[in-house]
C-alpha cells in the first residue's frame, strides 16, 4: 500500500495544487452581481431624472449640468458592463479549474486501477518494475492537463488585468460652461482616450471621446481648401467631420463652430473642445495639445495665436 500511495501522490499534489474550480457561497461574483445591480438601478433612477430636468430648465447651465449627468451616467453603464466581464471571466476561469480538476481526479482513479489490475500488485520488484512506466505516463497526461489550464486561465488573467486598467479610478478634472456656477461642477473619471504621444487623456463622455477619436484617425490627410472628407480637410471641414463621426453636427465654418458650443476657459479645457479664431478652428485632445488640420492634419501644443487671427475663445459643443 506505500508503494501505491507513493506512486499516485505526485498526482493527487497536483490535485491539491489546482483546487477544484467551484465557487463557493458568498464568492466575489455574486457579490459583483448584486452591486451591479444596484448601480444599474441608480443609473435608471438618474436617466429618469435627468430627462424630467430637460424639460423644465433650459440655458448654459442646464446644457452644463446635462452634460456632466450624461457623464456620470455612461460611467455607471460601464461600471455594469465591467462588472458583468468581471463575472464572465471569473466564472470561465472557475469552469477551466473544475474541468482540469476532474480530468486529474480521473487519472487518479485511473492509475489506482492499473495497479490494483497488476499481476501481483508492487509486492514484488517486477510488479514494481511494471507499474512505473504506467504511473510515469498518468503523471505526465496530468501535467498536460494543468499545462492547458495555465494557458486558458493566462489569457483570462490578461483579460481581468486589462479589464482592471480600464476601471482605475480616473483624476478628477473640472467641467467648465463660462461663469455659470451650477455648471461648475466636477466630473469624476471620463472616457479615456491613448494620445499619439502614449499619454492618456479622459474626455467627458463618449460623444466628445468619439470625436477626438476620429479627429485623430485623420493625422497625416493633406489640407484641401474647402475639404471636408478624408481625401483631403481644411480646418473647419476637419473639425465638422470628425464630430458628425459622434452624431454633432457643427456649422461649416470656423468663425462659427462657437455658435454651437458652450464657452470655456483655458483652465477647464477637456478633450473635444474648439478653440476658435476668426478664420480657423482646431481641437482640444487632452494634455496640453490640440489637433488641426494643417498641411497635414496633425498635432500641436495649445496655444491662442494663430497668425493675424482674431482668437474667439475655447468653446464645448453641446
Amino acid at each position: 500500500m506505500i508503494a501505491v500511495e507513493l506512486l499516485i501522490e505526485p498526482l493527487r499534489q497536483l490535485v491539491a495544487a489546482l483546487g477544484t474550480g467551484v465557487l463557493a457561497p458568498g464568492n466575489p461574483v455574486e457579490r459583483v452581481r448584486t452591486d451591479a445591480a444596484a448601480v444599474e438601478s441608480v443609473r435608471r433612477r438618474s436617466t429618469s431624472a435627468t430627462e424630467s430636468v430637460r424639460v423644465r430648465w433650459d440655458g448654459a447651465g442646464a446644457a452644463g449640468a446635462d452634460d456632466t449627468t450624461t457623464a456620470i451616467q455612461q460611467q455607471l453603464s460601464g461600471l455594469t458592463d465591467s462588472a458583468v466581464e468581471f463575472s464572465r471571466l471569473v466564472e470561465n476561469a472557475s469552469r477551466t479549474v473544475h474541468a482540469a480538476s476532474t480530468g486529474l481526479n480521473g487519472l487518479v482513479d485511473s492509475l489506482e486501477r492499473h495497479v490494483r489490475d497488476l499481476t501481483g500488485g508492487l509486492a514484488s520488484p517486477a510488479g514494481l518494475l511494471a507499474a512505473l512506466p504506467i504511473a510515469v505516463e498518468h503523471l505526465g497526461r496530468g501535467v498536460e492537463i494543468v499545462s492547458r489550464a495555465r494557458a486558458e486561465l493566462g489569457s483570462d488573467t490578461e483579460a481581468l488585468a486589462g479589464l482592471a486598467r480600464r476601471t482605475a479610478p480616473a483624476e478628477v478634472t473640472g467641467v467648465g460652461y463660462g461663469d455659470d456656477p451650477l455648471s461648475a461642477a466636477p466630473t469624476p473619471g471620463g472616457v479615456p482616450i491613448t494620445l499619439p504621444d502614449g499619454s492618456v487623456a479622459y474626455a467627458p463622455n463618449q460623444r466628445a471621446a468619439t470625436a477626438v477619436r476620429a479627429a485623430l484617425s485623420q493625422r497625416g490627410v493633406p489640407y484641401v481648401w474647402g475639404g471636408t472628407t478624408p481625401d483631403g480637410f481644411d480646418c473647419s471641414g476637419f473639425t465638422q467631420w470628425a464630430y458628425r463621426q459622434a452624431g454633432v453636427e457643427l456649422p461649416r465654418l470656423a468663425q462659427d463652430q462657437d455658435t454651437a458650443g458652450h464657452p470655456v476657459s483655458q483652465a477647464h479645457l477637456q478633450p473635444g473642445d474648439l478653440a476658435v479664431w476668426s478664420g480657423h478652428v482646431a481641437m482640444y485632445i487632452g494634455n496640453g495639445q490640440m489637433v488641426e488640420a494643417g498641411d497635414p492634419v496633425g498635432v500641436s501644443p495649445v496655444r491662442t495665436s494663430n497668425l493675424d487671427q482674431a482668437f474667439e475663445g475655447f468653446f464645448r459643443p453641446r
